[in-house]
């Protein structure tokens, strides 16, 4: 085992959001719900946390109506209070916007989750991962959840290769976490 998976500085947890619905086009983009694939998926998220014993010290999630419902879902599987903040820069955010929002989270915080969305989410856990958004063909698909092991002492020192893979759950398993 290497060091950062021995004794992990911080940690970083990913989540897309579940699937969502398409079938009304008078609504934006911004307002798309789940649908019920999405929806099907919400319990899974849930007991995925109380698994992992959540929460994170912080929450920072997209101000989507996708993103909240999915995180909705998936805090019922939280025992304890936490803190969120919605941020509009999350909405459809480059890795570069992802890497700068991370860096701005204060020291004292060890265990940070994003929700957000692809592309971005895709290539910030391929870039912190490898260095580069093309070394590994990850598949962040909806309702998909990553864990992160940084050797980084601040969030404004993270970089690529500073983070160890440590869970990967893609989002169609999740419903069967529910069973």
């Amino acid at each position: 085992m290497d060091k950062i998976t021995q004794n992990p500085l911080k940690t970083l947890y990913l989540l897309r959001h579940a699937k969502s619905a398409w079938d009304n086009s008078n609504l934006s983009d911004l307002d798309r719900p789940l649908n019920k694939r999405g929806k099907d998926n919400l319990p899974g998220l849930a007991n995925l946390a109380a698994m992992l014993n959540l929460p994170p010290e912080l929450i920072l999630t997209s101000h989507s109506r996708r993103t909240l419902d999915t995180l909705t879902g998936f805090c019922r599987g939280m025992s304890t209070l936490f803190k969120i903040e919605e941020e509009k820069e999350l909405y459809h955010a480059s890795k570069e916007e992802i890497l700068s929002r991370i860096q701005e989270v204060p020291e004292k915080i060890q265990t940070l989750l994003i929700v957000g969305h692809n592309p971005g989410l895709e290539e910030f856990i391929s870039w912190i991962l490898t260095g580069s958004i093309v070394s590994i063909p990850l598949q962040i698909t909806t309702g998909s959840f990553v864990q992160m092991n940084l050797n980084i002492s601040l969030w404004s020192e993270i970089a690529p290769e500073t983070a160890t893979l440590q869970l990967m759950i893609p989002g169609r398993f999740s419903s069967k976490l529910s069973k």
